[in-house]
């Protein structure tokens, strides 16, 4: 196709119609090639193997460690953490503005956020949960970094295998190193796929949509809705037509983490949601947000087909603005 044009956008420059002197994307991002992890959930034998061997030198990206959880959870992690991890609060990294708890951070609030950590989009993060936990918050923390963009993210599966393995551990403070030049900031991110996210409007549009699939990780007394919610003025039940596959069944009983493939995958088909041979919308909720990222994380796992989306505002918005039919119970 040719192009007509009087002038080239600077007459004097190259003319960038033509071919060979437009901007051409790298073939390959130089960054992704120093990230020493190869999977999105890494071991603590291979997380230890790689800080073990890492040289000091500037030419290796830093591997930052970010304890995930709110306020409530920092002591725990002050009694033992990764050396030289920071703290990342769930309580202060959100929408604040919203009515509903952890909501996600606007670009320039996540931004903010991991400037204030002194954390650069160059930096290979690797979040994980106290040892008491095991696994729950550092899924969504992770979901969120990828969501905004950063380029080498992993959860370590996880922090109590870790440190039984023996493998070194640290008390006291968590701030990590702070190496910031004045002036360096954590840019503004452009999110590179705002679909990853569900509104309240568009969930409500898919209720009863055959080619959606709603998975909910929360509790099954909950959403069974025999269990009250902990504000009893909040109905308790779940969206039409979901499927309940709580966290803890993704989970080993005794480690607390995330099991292999092969078993995620006969969990959800054994709940009746086709992870082979359909490739559904999936719509991923619980209670805030939190727990979903680890069902996408397992659906993630297994190679689900399908796109995946998070219904940030989960059951604590569905529940304060949803009309009765859309509230189901199951009978005792």
């Amino acid at each position: 196709m040719t192009h007509h044009h009087t002038q080239s956008p600077n007459a004097n420059g190259p003319d960038w119609f033509s071919p060979s002197l437009r901007p051409q994307p790298p073939t390959k991002p130089v960054l992704k090639m120093t990230d020493p992890f190869p999977t999105y959930l890494i071991t603590p034998t291979e997380y230890h193997n790689v800080v073990a061997n890492q040289p000091p030198s500037t030419s290796t990206r830093r591997i930052v460690p970010l304890a995930a959880g709110r306020p409530t959870l920092r002591p725990a992690f002050e009694a033992q953490h990764l050396p030289g991890s920071k703290f990342f609060d769930q309580s202060l990294i959100r929408d604040a503005t919203s009515p509903y708890p952890l909501m996600l951070p606007t670009a320039e609030g996540f931004a903010a956020a991991m400037t204030a950590l002194d954390i650069r989009p160059s930096d290979v993060l690797v979040i994980y949960d106290t040892y008491e936990i095991g696994t729950y918050s550092a899924p969504r923390v992770a979901w969120m970094c990828a969501f905004f963009g950063h380029g080498a993210v992993h959860v370590l599966n996880n922090f109590r295998v870790y440190a039984d393995l023996g493998f070194p551990v640290s008390s006291g403070g968590l701030e990590g190193a702070v190496t910031r030049e004045p002036g360096d900031v954590y840019p503004v991110p452009l999110i590179p796929d705002p679909n990853k996210v569900i509104s309240y409007e568009e969930v409500k549009r898919l209720v009863g949509n055959e080619t959606s699939r709603i998975v909910d990780a929360r509790i099954a007394g909950r959403f069974s809705g025999n269990q009250s919610e902990e504000d009893t003025s909040l109905r308790s039940g779940h969206i039409p037509g979901a499927v309940n596959v709580p966290l803890a069944r993704l989970l080993d009983e005794t480690s607390k983490v995330i099991l292999p493939a092969s078993k995620l995958k006969d969990i959800f088909e054994k709940a009746g949601l086709p992870v082979t041979n359909e490739a559904p919308q999936w719509v991923l909720t619980c209670n805030s947000g939190v727990t979903a990222a680890a069902l996408d994380l397992a659906l993630s796992e297994i190679g689900a087909k399908g796109p995946r989306r998070l219904y940030d505002g989960s059951w604590m918005e569905w529940t304060r603005r949803a009309e009765k039919e859309l509230v189901v119970t199951d009978s005792r």
